[in-house]
């Protein structure tokens, strides 16, 4: 009897576990359009396992709060700008927000510490800060039941995906609006293809619209049209400035031909 006993305890015990598994602590997907991940939670990393699921999406894509609750914005050497959401029975944080130093492209406009926040409202936005300055622009996503940390890639497999909603100016600022580059230097090569060519320029300074000052220098390789490039010389020193475009990590690092010429000026 107490072996049949032990056994039912057991099995109701397990039943009870496995039931509470199964209830989703979140059934939204907390990048809007969807995101690239892999089921990294666990992996080894330099500070040791690795506590979220990585989702890769372009600089300044919009995050929602996946449930309902209350809001918080923190800065740490290595997490960046961290948004911790805190609902019911579960608590999340959302880490290497925001693609500038200020607290502006971390924590959606009109929040503040202690806020309350609607299940698939707009929260923060996907970045690159702390140690993720290098890395593909991501948001490092971590589910919380209680003390512990437990893989949400489950339940990001199942969740809902929220498209950009045009009645939400917080949600279509998406793509951190759009972002031209004004840069100046010497003009290294130009060349034409059919209608299209690029051009090669030495940069002594490079500044976004946006307001933030990219400290690289050295040549920067730019798409541009014939007709702009019939008119610059090799030798030249310009000014350049780039067409409006949303910013991804491949723009930030002004990898060639990420970024097209919109206007040419010489200043001498």
């Amino acid at each position: 009897m107490r072996t049949a006993l032990l056994i039912s305890v057991g099995l109701l015990l397990a039943t009870s576990g496995m039931a509470a598994a199964a209830t989703p602590p979140f059934g939204l997907f907390p990048v809007v359009g969807g995101a690239h991940y892999t089921d990294d939670f666990g992996n080894p990393r330099g500070g040791g396992a690795h506590d979220g699921n990585d989702l890769l999406a372009p600089c300044g894509t919009p995050t929602v709060a996946v449930v309902a609750g209350t809001v918080r914005l923190d800065y740490g050497d290595r997490s960046g700008w961290m948004v911790t959401l805190t609902g019911k029975d579960s608590w999340y944080r959302y880490i290497h927000m925001g693609v500038r130093g200020d607290a502006s492209s971390a924590f959606a406009k009109g929040l503040k510490n202690g806020s309350t926040v609607k299940e698939g409202q707009v929260i923060s936005y996907v970045g690159r800060t702390g140690d993720a300055a290098s890395a593909p622009c991501h948001l490092h996503f971590e589910l919380h039941l209680g003390d512990s940390v437990v893989t949400p890639y489950p339940w990001l497999q199942a969740a809902t995906i929220l498209q950009p909603d045009p009645t939400d100016p917080a949600m279509m600022s998406a793509t951190n609006s759009a972002v031209s580059l004004t840069i100046k230097g010497t003009v290294v090569w130009a060349v034409s293809t059919g209608t299209d060519g690029r051009l090669l320029i030495r940069a002594r300074s490079i500044k976004a619209s946006d307001g933030s000052t990219i400290s690289r220098t050295g040549i920067i390789v730019l798409k541009a049209d014939s007709t702009t490039l019939a008119t610059i010389r090799a030798g030249q020193t310009m000014t350049l400035v780039t067409a409006a475009v949303p910013l991804t990590s491949e723009r930030l690092d002004l990898k060639p031909l990420t970024w097209s010429l919109a206007t040419a000026t010489r200043t001498r």
